[in-house]
Formats: C-alpha cells, structure tokens, sequence
C-alpha cells in the first residue's frame, strides 16, 4: 500500500506501508502524523490508518506491576515491640477486672480453659486491629519505630488489619500455649531471616518498615517496660501479697532454725 504523509507542513510521498513502519520505529512518524492513502476520505492520523495501527499498539501497553520490596527482617525491634504490646494488654486486661470486681485467679489450682483464652484474646485481637488500621502501629511497634503497612506504604484497611492480627496471636503467639508459642517464634524466626518476612507478611502484601532507631526512643522503651511492671504490680498485689508474705515468712523460719 502506498501511503503519503504531511511532514514539516508539506505532502511527502509515497511511501510504502513498510516504509512507513520503520519511521514510526524510529519515532519519525508520531501518532498523529497526517497520513493518506489512495481511496481514502481524507487525511488521518498514522494511529488511525489499519497497516500502521498495530505499530502504536506497544506504547499504550501497561508498564509491569510495582514490585514488592520487602524490607530488612528487624528480629529484636520486632520482638520486642511484641513483648510491650503483650505486657500493656495484659496491663489493660487486669486493670479492666479488678475494677470491674471480677476475681484475677478465682480457681489457682486450674489452668485457663479455652474459653477464658478465646474472651481474653478477642478484645487483643480488635484493639490491636484497630490501632494498625487507624495509625499503621501499635505501642510497641511506634517504641521500636515500626510501621506496618501494604505495598503502596498505606496504611492496611480494617478488614487487612484484624485478618493480620489474627494471623499473629493464632500462628505467631500460639493462642498464649506455651509449646506453641515457641513454636511460632521458631517458625516467624526461619521465615523471617531466610524469606524476609513472616507467614502473615509475606504472602498478603502486608510489611513491616522501620525508620532509624534513636536513643530516645530505647530509653523509652525500657522506662515503658519497668512502668508496665510497676503498675502490674500494683494491680495485682491483692493477689502477690499472701504469696509474698508467704514466702516471707518461709524465710524467717529457715534463719530461726539455722540460728538454733
């Protein structure tokens, strides 16, 4: 097919069809050049011309899809934001049952049933959801300066952030079971230092990015952790006073008898 065009205002041609297709290879021919051909109406833009079309086809492709980058596996930051967050729920935990008069160890000698790990776990569950949601971290994780986040940097949607957190008290912290909560550290551990990321991570989009640790913020880590064991203490001396004075009076006898 032979095929003129306007170029710098003026008719040049023809051109074979696959003449003109090298030009356009060679970005001397753009898309809305002016192009006739015998039988045509009039002239037309070269991405309007049916030989020629398939040529432009490859600028309006879409470009790959951003890709994941994972940042660095932070074992200890991670860990330790876990350990605050666990102590401070606990914290909340028992405050909220002692001034609602609820007995902290009602039964000693029993262990808790599942059903007492299933009404505790909950409400850690959708707080922590809902400050992940809201701010992109949890206490813990803004000591450490970790954020959790998708792979736009935004933060995760509510849905996101309790599906996330569920996936870490159940696979993670072991539903609080002693075995299975080695277990899941062992397991987040060997993902995270040979994969970059644990399971409830790696394959959801989810991440976690940490800004530069500053000294500030370690010493308020530590001052955080020894308030949290103050006031622990102090909520649960009703509880730790007949063991204290227990033991306290074990020891008195034990130096009676080595004084006789």
């Amino acid at each position: 097919m032979l095929l003129w065009i306007i170029r710098d205002g003026e008719k040049t041609g023809p051109f074979e069809d696959y003449e003109i297709r090298e030009m356009i290879r060679e970005g001397k021919v753009a898309r809305e050049t002016r192009v006739w051909h015998e039988g045509a109406d009039k002239w037309m833009s070269a991405c309007d011309v049916g030989v020629l079309a398939g040529e432009f086809v490859k600028e309006e492709v879409e470009p790959p899809p951003i890709p994941i980058v994972i940042p660095p596996f932070q074992a200890w930051r991670r860990l330790g934001a876990r350990v605050f967050d666990f102590l401070l729920y606990q914290l909340i935990l028992v405050t909220i049952l002692r001034i609602s008069g609820i007995p902290l160890n009602s039964s000693p000698a029993d262990g808790p049933s599942a059903w007492d790990l299933i009404a505790v776990l909950i409400p850690v569950i959708l707080m922590e959801a809902a400050l992940l949601s809201a701010f992109g971290f949890t206490p813990g994780k803004w000591l450490m300066a970790l954020r959790v986040e998708n792979i736009k940097a935004n933060f995760l949607p509510t849905s996101h952030a309790l599906i996330r957190s569920l996936r870490v008290w159940v696979l993670g912290m072991g539903m609080m079971h002693p075995i299975l909560l080695l277990l899941g550290h062992a397991i987040t551990l060997w993902f995270g230092l040979k994969k970059g990321a644990p399971l409830w991570d790696l394959h959801s989009g989810f991440r976690v990015v940490g800004s530069k640790l500053s000294g500030q913020r370690i010493a308020c880590y530590w001052g955080g952790l020894v308030l949290v064991f103050v006031l622990m203490t102090v909520v649960m001396w009703p509880e730790i006073q007949p063991m204290w004075e227990e033991s306290m009076r074990q020891v008195e006898e034990d130096m009676r008898r080595r004084g006789k």
